[in-house]
């Protein structure tokens, strides 16, 4: 699942982000953070800070996050981009407007993605609707065949989901 939360602003008055605390109760949830950072704002170092400060206010601080230094293409100085990007973990510059650094985001998403991801094998009796679709809810469908007695599938599930899908998991095939 991808979600889009709200802005934050530098100085957020308290009683405002306790009224988006409901908004931002997915953050704690997420599998990943995206924090996107207009790098040519001349404030970008505070809004970086005052952002960290709400992650740590709602419980958030600790989560994977993926910083994406934005609007490359409005930076006249090269070695901005390149001291942030060495200043900050896990990290990627990129430019909405022009596309420059989509290819090394999505690289970067795809390996920080795929490890939370289990690659399993499946036989689902087609008696278990319910089954198939909280697979598609929440795994990533690799393949499907619903020909037989039971639909087969190979899907990518998040590990701590293992448990409910255990009883549909075919042991010994090879897996892709």
């Amino acid at each position: 699942m991808l979600t889009d939360t709200v802005g934050f602003i530098r100085k957020l008055p308290h009683r405002l982000v306790e009224a988006f605390k409901a908004t931002l109760e997915e953050v704690v949830q997420a599998d990943l953070q995206l924090h996107v950072v207009d790098i040519s704002h001349p404030l970008a170092e505070e809004q970086i800070r005052a952002v960290n400060t709400v992650l740590e206010e709602i419980g958030a601080a600790g989560k994977p996050t993926l910083m994406v230094f934005n609007k490359i293409d409005r930076v006249k100085n090269g070695e901005l981009v390149n001291r942030n990007l060495e200043r900050y973990p896990n990290t990627v510059a990129v430019s909405a407007a022009t596309g420059q650094g989509f290819p090394e985001l999505l690289a970067e998403l795809g390996s920080q993605v795929r490890p939370a991801r289990e690659l399993v094998e499946l036989k689902v009796p087609h008696s278990e609707p319910a089954v198939i679709a909280r697979l598609h809810a929440v795994g990533q469908v690799v393949e499907r065949d619903y020909n037989g007695d039971s639909a087969r599938f190979k899907a990518r599930i998040p590990p701590h989901l293992h448990a409910e899908f255990a009883p549909f998991i075919v042991h010994g095939l090879r897996a892709a």
